[in-house]
């Protein structure tokens, strides 16, 4: 699965929105969280994908919990387009290391220009911890800035050799500790990730040494989901497995085999009969209906899954450009529009639900 670089990682179906170039402005905090010094240095992700993250005791900025984080932040020095990193929030009860650390929320974006990477999140989220996190799940090849502001333990590193980690689980990489020379990371930044948010704290409280936001302009702004992000011709999609009963249909196996532990078995069914379902503003479906199932987890376990499982459509040739994978859970059943790249004539997105999938095109 490291050959696919993970698939589910070019693909964010958390992802509500897709990140562009031009700037626009945004609904932002009020503070911006800083442990930065000064100076930048440049650092390169190896090997495998990892996680890089900052903490914040609130209570050195003289806040008391809670405060809300809409807004993440990271110096890029170099992108890896078309991959995805995801960014990641935890909140830390007891402080010291943050194995024990909660995850908040976890939101994927594409990050395709170097400079300051402002994301949005897509629902703002409450910390009511002393200590939070913020932190970004890099593919190999990103580079990222730091500061020389002296060895510390606010920023940690995480990963596992030749291949991933659960992000909800910080007990679960092989490699996890801070970036201050010490084993098992071994890695001296001689300072702090340039990694960052955006926070509005609870009852009109004024932090001390944090810089106001008063006027936000996002390095990337929300693109329409109609739009087909396109993946690499070279990427191995050969843990992609058709389902025996929905021809054009895949599934990936590494997402149920890695990821679940071979706990867990899905299948698809092509429907026949007719659901009224309508389609999304904006849209057509042009694919047949298929029912998802999912077996090894119970049904309370299954939406959302706890681990997104890849899945492909080959839609018709003259759709190829244009289609995008909807899929459709819930009581009663809706569709939504997902987050869809396109490896050659596969177009892919993750399901993090069990229920109908299927494809679409945008109406002009």
């Amino acid at each position: 699965m490291k050959t696919l670089m993970r698939l589910f990682s070019l693909i964010a179906l958390s992802l509500l929105t897709i990140l562009h170039t031009a700037p626009a402005p945004v609904s932002a905090g009020q503070y911006l969280l800083s442990n930065n010094g000064d100076g930048f240095k440049t650092w390169t992700i190896v090997g495998e994908s990892t996680l890089v993250m900052n903490g914040f005791d609130l209570p050195t900025f003289g806040l008391t919990p809670p405060i809300t984080i809409d807004t993440v932040r990271m110096s890029v020095a170099q992108p890896v387009p078309g991959q995805a990193v995801e960014a990641v929030i935890y909140q830390d009860f007891n402080g010291g290391n943050p194995q024990d650390a909660v995850l908040v929320t976890r939101q994927t974006f594409f990050i395709n220009d170097s400079g300051v990477f402002i994301g949005r999140l897509s629902a703002p989220v409450t910390i009511t911890a002393p200590v939070v996190w913020v932190g970004f799940y890099m593919p190999v090849g990103f580079k990222f800035r730091g500061d020389l502001s002296g060895s510390s333990v606010l920023t940690y590193w995480a990963w596992t050799p030749n291949g991933t980690f659960d992000l909800s689980n910080l007990r679960s990489p092989a490699v996890f500790g801070p970036g201050d020379g010490s084993a098992p990371v071994n890695l001296n930044m001689a300072g702090i990730a340039r990694i960052t948010a955006e926070i509005t704290p609870s009852n009109n409280q004024v932090p001390r040494g944090l810089n106001p936001v008063s006027t936000v302009t996002t390095g990337s702004t929300g693109t329409s989901l109609s739009t087909q992000i396109i993946g690499s011709s070279t990427t191995n999609l050969s843990p992609m497995v058709q389902y025996p009963n929905c021809p054009g249909v895949y599934y990936d196996t590494g997402d149920t085999s890695v990821n679940y532990g071979g706990g867990v078995q899905v299948f698809c069914s092509t429907v026949y009969t007719h659901f009224v379902i309508p389609a999304p503003a904006g849209f057509a479906q042009r694919g047949l209906l298929h029912d998802i199932s999912l077996y090894g987890l119970p049904p309370e376990n299954q939406s959302p899954l706890p681990f997104p499982i890849t899945h492909c459509i080959r839609p018709l040739a003259i759709d190829t450009t244009t289609a995008i994978i909807g899929i459709a859970y819930g009581t009663p059943r809706q569709w939504v529009i997902l987050p869809s790249v396109r490896f050659n004539d596969l177009v892919c997105a993750e399901m993090r639900h069990i229920g109908f999938i299927s494809y679409f095109v945008p109406q002009r």
